[in-house]
């Protein structure tokens, strides 16, 4: 029996999502057409997007014109740096400090080579030990050079919930009418966390559709009213002309009926994912410990600092139990590296080896935390085997 515990990777479709993506694709099999056709098949295929992008608006506290539908996250985020970072300097050559904070999922992080070749400035905001970014020191100085700042909602890899709303607020306060552009990524926040675009002072939203329980290749953009976008995405006009392409008009309906039922069951899910945590908490083995506060981090999301330099071996002995988790480190042809994200936090590369990160959903089981914490001593013993190899090695 497997026992799922990577949702912050990819999430099962939610209920009656699978329904409207056959629904769609039915009613476009009846009825062919692209939406941007003229004719009666375009027609039907255009309402069937416009739909999907009202619902899509109103799960998240915006209107119909200022969502982009996208291929997710990742590109809502590179489309969001770079695009709308290249329209404001347009306004104001001054402006090119791009902040971000050294906790962001990579589809932000990785960005900044990017912005240095476009000419930008990438900045990185200070955290605190919980990964949450300080931002008292910054004022009118920073802000004035600033094309724009990214803050993540929920850190993909700790859970923390960062201070998107409170820190849109500061800048405002402190900018008036003269602010950068203030982006966040809520891959892991909606279903969790009250996500309202309309009221937390951003100016554009990333959102994917996997993480939410719509299929992997769907996502959008939430761009306000008037922002300006200098995209590398022309083509035919798409999407307000900011990312070019047929639209996936079913995917589209499906990522709608996802927000819906996430946002519908939110406070379910948050209850629900509370006492999955305090079980797995109480249950965890000496030695092993969580890496962030859990009264600053998402309920589904939690973060294992673990007693081994290789957590590799722990994720295959884990595997091989039957638990699906992942490390927080990332590991390339077998090569363990530190994760920067907890080195952020003021770790040292050593403990920022051994990281396991757990992320629950709608279909974890009290069953499958049991299993976890039942397969973990062994999967962690394999791991320190290795530490006592590499010490006799050396």
């Amino acid at each position: 029996m497997s026992h799922y515990l990577d949702h912050a990777g990819s999430t099962p479709l939610a209920p009656g999502v699978r329904q409207a993506w056959l629904d769609a694709q039915d009613a476009l099999s009846r009825r062919p057409g692209n939406p941007a056709a003229l004719h009666a098949g375009g027609r039907s295929a255009k309402r069937l997007l416009e739909d999907a992008r009202e619902r899509v608006g109103a799960a998240v506290g915006a209107s119909r014109a200022e969502v982009v539908f996208t291929s997710g996250a990742t590109e809502s985020d590179a489309l969001a740096l770079v695009a709308a970072s290249r329209g404001m300097r347009r306004a104001d050559a001054a402006r090119v400090d791009v902040w971000m904070s050294p906790v962001e999922h990579d589809a932000v992080y990785e960005q900044r080579e990017v912005l240095h070749r476009e000419g930008f400035r990438p900045r990185i905001f200070a955290v605190n030990s919980s990964g949450c970014v300080e931002y008292s020191d910054l004022g009118p100085a920073e802000f004035e050079r600033a094309a724009l700042m990214s803050m993540t909602w929920v850190c993909s890899e700790l859970g923390t919930i960062e201070p998107v709303a409170e820190f849109a607020s500061y800048v405002h306060d402190a900018q008036a009418d003269q602010a950068p552009l203030l982006h966040s990524d809520a891959a892991q926040a909606i279903g969790y966390c009250d996500v309202n675009f309309a009221q937390s002072g951003l100016d554009l939203l990333s959102i994917g559709g996997h993480k939410v329980g719509a299929p992997v290749g769907t996502g959008a953009l939430i761009v306000r009213r008037g922002i300006t976008m200098v995209t590398d995405r022309p083509g035919g006009g798409h999407e307000r002309g900011i990312r070019s392409g047929t639209p996936d008009v079913a995917g589209a309906c499906a990522l709608a009926a996802a927000l819906e039922f996430a946002v519908e069951h939110r406070l379910e899910r948050v209850q629900r994912a509370q006492k999955l945590r305090e079980r797995l908490i109480s249950g965890l083995p000496q030695g092993v410990r969580l890496s962030v506060d859990p009264a600053t981090a998402s309920a589904a999301i939690i973060h294992l600092l673990i007693p081994t330099h290789h957590p590799e071996a722990v994720l295959l002995a884990m595997d091989m139990a039957g638990v699906d988790v992942s490390a927080g480190s990332a590991c390339h042809a077998g090569v363990t590296r530190p994760s920067r994200v907890v080195m952020a936090l003021g770790y040292s590369e050593n403990q920022a080896l051994g990281v396991l990160r757990v992320s629950t959903g709608l279909e974890t089981t009290v069953e499958d935390i049991d299993a976890f914490l039942c397969a973990l001593p062994a999967a962690i013993r394999a791991g320190q085997a290795l530490d006592e190899r590499d010490r006799m090695d050396a």
